[in-house]
């Protein structure tokens, strides 16, 4: 095996994380060293449920949250003019302080769009020279289509070539791991949806509420109307349309997996006879 990065992307309910977690079972039987990054869990290349805080502003923070200090200090890393923090992956009780953090996070346009793109391509940088020392395999879940993609198409408004652009830098700082991309693809993206939203209901409300939410108050939701239900599944159209046409031309070994069968057996069948290839 070659690869020391596989990228899993697809559309939310499209087996992404399942399928990351069936890969890394199947390298760990092959006794690879395997880093499974789960969307959600603190990356050591993406951005997301993190907060970028300025260092002018650290020692108050610091301050404001003494009784937390050390696990602040623990889950933080220092990157330009910026402490990079997973405060998802800090615990206490103290409500205020996810909700402070969290309108330092970089995506949803909440940072200058060049603040973005440095601070990823920085990221990433340090992600490929890292990992170029380790004998592991990392396994990436959304990471790279999925947040890129969202960011630049619905809070960025940026077309197809200018979010191609941005995706081709990230691979040049990886390309020495021999990258690959695995895409799973569902026949339908109202279904599959329709199917998530079933199922991801959390106590602060539901999954499909808040993705609706989203849909309408991006930038890219307001310019094209896009209202509700309906129009959640248009602007996932959209991404899934962007994403297929990119990868198409990426420089990188891709797959993309059809389920056109609706047999999730005979789709990890395909994923199982690609990574053989590696």
């Amino acid at each position: 095996m070659n690869t020391k990065l596989i990228m899993v992307e697809g559309i939310p309910g499209s087996g992404k994380s399942t399928f990351a977690q069936k890969i890394a079972k199947y390298y760990k039987r092959k006794c690879v060293n395997v880093n499974l990054f789960n969307e959600g869990e603190a990356h050591p290349a993406d951005l997301a449920w993190s907060a970028c805080i300025p260092l002018v502003s650290l020692d108050a923070l610091l301050l404001k949250y003494s009784e937390i200090e050390s696990d602040i200090r623990k889950n933080m890393c220092i990157d330009g003019d910026y402490a990079i923090i997973s405060y998802m992956q800090i615990k206490t009780d103290n409500k205020a302080f996810y909700k402070e953090l969290e309108s330092y996070e970089i995506y949803d346009n909440r940072v200058a769009f060049d603040v973005f793109c440095n601070l990823i391509y920085s990221r990433w940088q340090a992600f490929g020279k890292q990992a170029l020392k380790k004998d592991e395999l990392n396994i990436f879940e959304c990471a790279f289509l999925q947040n890129n993609v969202s960011e630049l198409m619905n809070f960025q408004l940026k077309n197809k070539s200018e979010i191609q652009k941005h995706l081709n830098k990230l691979l040049t700082y990886v390309e020495n791991l021999s990258p690959v991309l695995v895409y799973l693809s569902q026949p339908s993206v109202k279904e599959t949806i329709e199917n998530v939203a079933k199922d991801r209901v959390f106590p602060d409300g539901k999954w499909i509420d808040m993705i609706i939410s989203y849909s309408e108050n991006t930038p890219y939701g307001r310019l094209h109307n896009r209202k509700g239900f309906e129009g959640a599944i248009k602007n996932f159209e959209d991404r899934k349309r962007i994403e297929l046409d990119i990868i198409k031309t990426l420089p990188i070994k891709t797959i993309i997996i059809e389920n056109s069968n609706n047999d999730w057996r005979e789709m990890w069948q395909q994923v199982e006879a690609f990574l053989r290839t590696l």
